[in-house]
């Protein structure tokens, strides 16, 4: 599984999916914002590759930025989102699906997102993955 598909999976399920009227989209998939509230928009911001050998990837890290964003007014529901986030993605092993450990890198502070109408805060997670679990 690549760390793509597994973000993808974690913000779609459980606790992080029951929070998010508006679903999980990928940052590249949406012009608007969905009329439903809160919602998220995720984008790798970066890729690594760590461990080589027999000139082929063993290790990679990605860096996931996923944006929360809400209607505007106070930031409670933003915040409960992003704490579910860190329960799924902070100090996590999933060896099955190749996954050495996420890591929780950062919160952002409270913006305002004039193109989407919303107000939103960010964080970024790192995931360390296998390239063939």
């Amino acid at each position: 599984m690549s760390s793509r598909t597994w973000v993808y999976s974690k913000l779609n399920t459980g606790a992080v999916a029951l929070l998010l009227n508006g679903g999980a989209h990928a940052s590249t998939s949406l012009d608007d914002a969905p009329a439903e509230k809160p919602f998220i928009m995720y984008r790798g911001s970066a890729h690594l590759p760590d461990l080589r050998g027999d000139d082929a990837l063993v290790t990679g890290t990605d860096t996931w930025m996923i944006f929360v964003h809400d209607v505007p007014g106070d930031y409670l529901q933003i915040d409960d989102v992003i704490s579910a986030l860190r329960a799924v993605f902070d100090n996590v092993v999933d060896q099955a699906n190749g996954i050495i450990r996420s890591t929780w890198l950062e919160t952002s502070e409270d913006f305002r997102d004039e193109d989407m109408g919303t107000i939103m805060k960010y964080c970024r997670i790192q995931v360390k993955y296998r390239s063939n679990p």
